[in-house]
């Protein structure tokens, strides 16, 4: 039994060296605009701001209009802030700004802001500046979505697996405290 113990703490122990602390993703702090903003008109920009610095490379946010088309917006990250240029005039209605960034530890982050816009109508409507963007039967343009972040499945298997390693382990040594079959008692 206290060999048991023994291969059982020791395996314990690798397992517990084995695993690296966890790196936290990004997480925005605030947004201009805020979630739920009212304006008279379109603003300029808008900044999303998170807790750990952006790679600029990987940085995409879109704007939603009131009528479903979505623009890939023009951005700019600097350090912790994620600024894209929004349209100088749109529609009055609802719009939703969503965003895309990766985090440190290679991890997408996702999500959305959503502002009201409530002065006159103008006659440009947002166009998108995207290369992917295709052409829709009634002349707008729309964009294809962000893809899905990662649900992390990775590290469910990686838990399976070492239970498993675990499970023989601990089998292994428990066989080795028995006597073998013919040797006498």
């Amino acid at each position: 039994m206290r060999r048991f113990l023994t291969v059982l703490f020791a395996v314990c122990a690798a397992l517990a060296l084995g695993v690296a602390p966890a790196s936290a993703h990004n997480v925005l702090t605030g947004s201009d605009p805020e979630d739920g903003a009212r304006f008279s008109a379109m603003p300029g920009h808008a900044t999303l701001s998170f807790d750990q610095s952006v790679r600029a490379d990987f940085a995409q946010v879109a704007l939603t209009s009131p009528g479903g088309v979505v623009a890939k917006l023009t951005v700019r990250v600097a350090d912790n802030d994620v600024i894209a240029t929004l349209p100088a005039s749109a529609a009055p209605g609802d719009y939703v700004i969503g965003y895309q960034i990766l985090s440190n530890d290679g991890h997408p982050v996702t999500g959305k802001i959503g502002f009201t816009v409530t002065g006159a109508a103008s006659a440009a409507p947002v166009a998108p500046q995207s290369p992917a963007a295709q052409a829709s039967p009634a002349g707008t343009v729309a964009v294809s979505s962000v893809p899905p972040a990662n649900n992390g499945g990775w590290v469910w298997g990686l838990l399976v697996a070492a239970l498993l390693l675990s499970g023989l382990g601990i089998r292994v040594v428990a066989r080795q405290g028995r006597p073998a079959k013919g040797e006498g008692a």
